[in-house]
């Protein structure tokens, strides 16, 4: 996978400090780097760095909810769950980890690069439903925060919780890449702790008795939809995993953040998602507050706690690439303009804001919100995770002029890339026939029982669409 490094040409300085030592014992300091490539010499981190970024990330509470959606939603007994959950995770890792691939190579975030593939205006289209996703993922975020509040402490906890996650959010994105990677990792044996100890709980509490049999043979169309949790789980990270290994020295090469990536991300998703399975195939009918509280009347409250970290750490994940996408999207208006820590700052309190207001107009069932929402990114995430993939890998082979992705004119690449946006309107119409939620279900996922193959088309019919196009006139690098 290792190629040579693109060379910048007169892109602006980063900021000051060229020859920052690479380790991990740094002062913290806020991050002045913000969409534009950044040094070699204030680089940082190795894999296991990156390996720890990528469990503790997915150590939260809306993946023990999801393991909830596998015998709750999906009929899947435990055994199942459990295959579904790894099988499901690991498809879709391997997609996103190539995503993870690219920031040692390139050193900018992911959708600066995607210019590369659609053009400087024809990208706007994908960073905006991107940033829209960060928003839709982190109002629920916000809003299975405020309903755990109210389950342990009563419907008059109101919307603080809210509002304490946004003001700790904004901090750490002013802050920057360094306390966020340091936080995420510093929640994991806390996190892995407090999950560790609710499914002990609950194991008590079933008595050995649980209300599915653990290998009961579930029906194909729900194993399928089970699978599909996991991949959309994975890909839903595609748009900003490299965010997160552009600070990686370029020795770390492409095949080492692979792999620690997929390593990283799978088992850290799959810990927490098997507790959530767990916990849904016990029928016990109480919240997590109910079944630790025998052991101790502090439990509820300490658990009360992790769960509001895990959803700080999520919504940080979320609003600082949030954030990067915004300048990203700015700056294709205002060449010139080179955001600061300051700017990065304040988009994400804005972003913050917005997520905010909107959780404060929602109700309805947390689950409900959370599946309908997975199986709608679904849609849109796939094809350009398609697209994206072919150019670097099979195109360009990693080759991309740095400056051309800086120009409002698109430079080599140009303003819009029409057969790309062809292809990614494609991607997004081909899976409409297959896709089945619970908001919409196709004519042909009605026929099939209500399997939903959509994810398959949304990444290979597109995928193959753009390299068959490419392979009909010359790469422009």
């Amino acid at each position: 996978m290792s190629h040579a490094l693109p060379t910048p040409l007169n892109l602006p300085p980063a900021g000051k400090n060229e020859t920052r030592p690479m380790d991990d014992t740094l002062p913290l300091s806020i991050e002045n780097e913000t969409i534009f490539p950044v040094p070699e010499a204030r680089r940082h981190g190795n894999a296991w760095s990156l390996f720890k970024v990528w469990v503790g990330a997915n150590q939260n509470v809306m993946a023990v909810m999801t393991g909830l959606l596998y015998p709750g939603i999906c009929h899947l007994s435990l055994g199942w769950s459990l295959l579904a959950i790894l099988t499901g995770n690991i498809v879709g890792g391997v997609f996103m980890a190539l995503h993870a691939a690219q920031g040692p190579h390139l050193g900018i975030p992911q959708m600066q690069q995607t210019r590369g593939q659609f053009g400087s205006t024809g990208s706007l289209l994908i960073i905006a439903v991107i940033i829209i996703m960060y928003v839709g993922f982190t109002t629920t975020f916000f809003a299975i925060g405020r309903e755990e509040a109210r389950s342990l402490f009563g419907s008059g906890f109101g919307q603080l919780p809210i509002w304490g996650t946004v003001l700790v959010t904004a901090l750490l994105c002013m802050i920057g890449h360094d306390l966020i990677e340091r936080f995420i990792a510093g929640f994991i044996p806390v996190a892995s702790l407090a999950f560790l100890l609710v499914g002990l709980a609950y194991l008590d509490l079933a008595q050995g008795h649980l209300a599915q049999a653990i290998w009961a043979t579930p029906a194909l169309h729900d194993f399928l939809k089970a699978l599909s949790l996991g991949v959309l789980w994975q890909i839903a990270y595609a748009p900003y995993v490299s965010d997160y290994t552009r600070y990686l020295p370029s020795s770390t090469g492409e095949r080492t953040a692979f792999v620690v990536c997929l390593a990283g991300s799978v088992l850290g998703t799959a810990y927490p998602m098997v507790i959530g399975a767990f916990i849904g195939s016990t029928g016990f009918n109480g919240s997590m507050y109910d079944a630790v509280r025998p052991w101790g009347t502090i439990l509820p409250a300490v658990l009360f706690l992790v769960v509001m970290i895990s959803t700080l750490v999520s919504c940080t994940m979320q609003i600082y690439c949030a954030a990067l996408s915004s300048l990203t999207f700015l700056q294709t208006f205002r060449q010139n303009w080179h955001p600061t820590g300051r700017a990065r700052g304040m988009a994400a309190l804005i972003l913050l804001l917005i997520c905010a207001l909107i959780t404060e107009m929602l109700s309805g069932d947390v689950l409900t919100i959370l599946d309908n929402v997975i199986a709608l990114l679904l849609a849109v995430l796939s094809p350009w995770t398609a697209i994206n993939l072919v150019d670097y890998y099979l195109i360009r082979h990693g080759h991309y002029d740095m400056e051309s992705l800086f120009r409002r004119d698109g430079g080599i690449y140009g303003t819009a890339n029409r057969p790309a946006l062809s292809c990614y309107a494609l991607g997004v119409l081909v899976q409409i026939p297959f896709l089945s939620n619970g908001l919409y279900t196709g004519r042909i996922a009605h026929m099939l029982d209500g399997i939903d193959l959509s994810w398959i088309l949304g990444i290979f019919v597109p995928g193959a669409f753009y390299w068959a196009w490419s392979r009909t006139r010359p790469c422009k690098r």
